[in-house]
């Protein structure tokens, strides 16, 4: 089946519950009921069924599929897990539009429309930053973020329109093509919130919603990554440039992204802020796949896409979940919560296996194949071994966890020991599952932290066909009558005679 259906049902329901968000009952409802339509959507997406809107195709693949569909199931648990405390009203319809956006610049053939359906369903993760009451500082975040959109959405807009579009013989001088190039990768890095363009990601974490921190810096970012990876290897690589300064500094960027990033959430007090620099530290690793040109990093770097919405967003749900569990996002005041709250402690180590991983798991491999192939010689241990400092943060968590209870802990487990049972004599269902709902909201938010950190561990470990979805290629890349290498998916067919960049440039007039 196509995107189609898919596509429908995320704008439709997205919009209906951003409408009846006035109605939070009726918001929730329609919401819920449109991310369970999203999952058994993305489930039929097939791959190169296409169809046609306004003159362009928009087609399937088994990685918009996959990406799809765990964005929906992490989705629908994000949502879970906010029910607990209460539902930001803005949650559902932003989730479900936002996939929507995510879904269109995965699907559509041309690049432009692809950076324009990333940025524009990037627009409304905004109102996930106007928390209620509205203040002047949500206004300032709400703003700087939509002015960061827009930046990252116009260098976009204007590399595919250097390279690709009408000015075909120009589009060859070596330096445009390295100015476009760059500018696109400087693109995916504000949209990351990647060094040094991280204090808008900062400001994002202050000002939205636990749960509503993967739509924002990692959903709809990665898939604005995979249309600029898409750009890149199969636009840029092909014309044979070098480009040593451009890719030079997107490394630089990419590297110092992982260590400053890896550093910040390792201090950080807040939880959202540890989340949301783990999500800065990981994003290096996206840049570093941008930065190689060579079809090798085709397939670690989505590998690695897939993982870091999924394991992402796992973390944020845990860190909402703790909240809910312990009324308190601040570490220093959470001593002793694993003590307290086994099932989130499961939760988090499903979560860091996923993130860091083992050898033989697809997320240890595609790591460290980006990092070999983007630095050279022993630097490339060093980067590494930096990557590998997400640990630090990890393992601050787990000890605070197994301190001495503090007060906070101790006052917040009191207050809501959990029940399994219902109230004896209550007889109305309703009534039933209310009080179970109420009584048990900790243990709930935990389970389903735990479901989304298994479907990250999964994913993390090449399941539920990770390699085969990441190797797959582009709709971009595929016309009627083609036949490319699987083994390089960026060559060029071979009918008809080869003509090189500096012949081409050549012919200019």
């Amino acid at each position: 089946m196509t995107l189609l259906p898919f596509l429908l049902v995320t704008f439709t329901a997205g919009g209906l519950a951003l409408l009846t968000r006035p109605y939070p009952r009726w918001s929730a409802i329609v919401g819920f009921a449109g991310l369970v339509l999203a999952i058994a959507t993305a489930a039929t997406i097939g791959p190169d069924e296409s169809f046609i809107v306004a003159g362009g195709a928009i087609s399937g693949t088994d990685f918009a599929r996959l990406f799809l569909m765990i964005g929906s199931v992490a989705g629908l648990l994000l949502f879970l897990v906010a029910l607990t405390p209460k539902l930001p009203p803005m949650f559902p319809g932003a989730t479900l539009v936002g996939l929507g956006g995510a879904g269109l610049a995965l699907g559509v053939v041309d690049t432009g429309t692809a950076v324009a359906a990333a940025t524009a369903g990037a627009v409304v993760g905004i109102l996930l930053t106007l928390v209620r009451p509205v203040t002047q500082r949500g206004l300032i975040v709400a703003a700087r973020e939509l002015r960061a959109l827009v930046v990252a959405g116009a260098l976009g807009l204007a590399a595919t329109a250097a390279v690709a579009g009408p000015l075909a013989a120009v589009r060859l001088n070596p330096e445009l093509i390295g100015l476009a190039y760059l500018a696109f990768a400087v693109a995916v890095a504000i949209r990351l919130g990647a060094v040094p363009f991280h204090l808008w990601a900062a400001r994002v974490a202050d000002a939205a919603p636990e749960v509503g921190l993967p739509l924002i810096m990692a959903w709809g970012p990665a898939a604005f990554a995979a249309v600029a990876l898409a750009w890149a290897d199969g636009a840029v690589a092909p014309l044979g440039q070098s480009l040593g300064l451009e890719r030079g500094l997107i490394v630089a960027i990419g590297a110092v992204s992982i260590g400053l990033g890896t550093v910040a959430a390792a201090i950080h007090d807040d939880l959202e802020h540890v989340v949301g620099y783990s999500i800065v530290a990981d994003a290096g690793i996206i840049l570093l796949g941008i930065a190689v040109l060579d079809p090798a990093a085709w397939e670690p770097t989505r590998i690695w896409l897939l993982t870091f919405v999924a394991g992402k967003s796992a973390f944020a749900a845990w860190a909402a979940a703790m909240r809910a569990t312990f009324g308190s996002h601040k570490l220093s005041e959470l001593h002793g919560w694993a003590r307290r709250a086994p099932i989130l402690a499961l939760a988090l180590a499903a979560i860091v296996a996923g993130a860091v991983g083992f050898p033989g798991m697809a997320v240890f491999a595609a790591r460290a194949s980006l990092i070999e192939l983007a630095v050279a010689g022993p630097l490339a241990t060093a980067v590494l071994a930096v990557a590998l400092g997400s640990l630090l943060y990890y393992g601050r968590l787990f000890v605070t966890g197994f301190l001495k209870p503090g007060s906070v802990v101790l006052a917040a487990t009191d207050r809501s020991a959990p029940r399994l049972l219902p109230t004896p004599g209550r007889l109305a269902f309703l009534d039933d599952a209310r009080a179970l709902w109420s009584a048990n909201r900790a243990a709930i938010a935990g389970a389903v932290v735990l479901v989304l950190a298994s479907v990250a561990i999964a994913v993390s470990g090449g399941g539920l066909g990770v390699r085969e979805a990441a190797a797959g290629l582009p709709p971009a890349e595929v016309a009627p009558g083609e036949s490319l290498s699987p083994a390089n998916p960026f060559e060029e067919p071979s009918s008809g005679p080869e003509v090189s960049p500096a012949s081409v440039s050549s012919e200019a007039p």
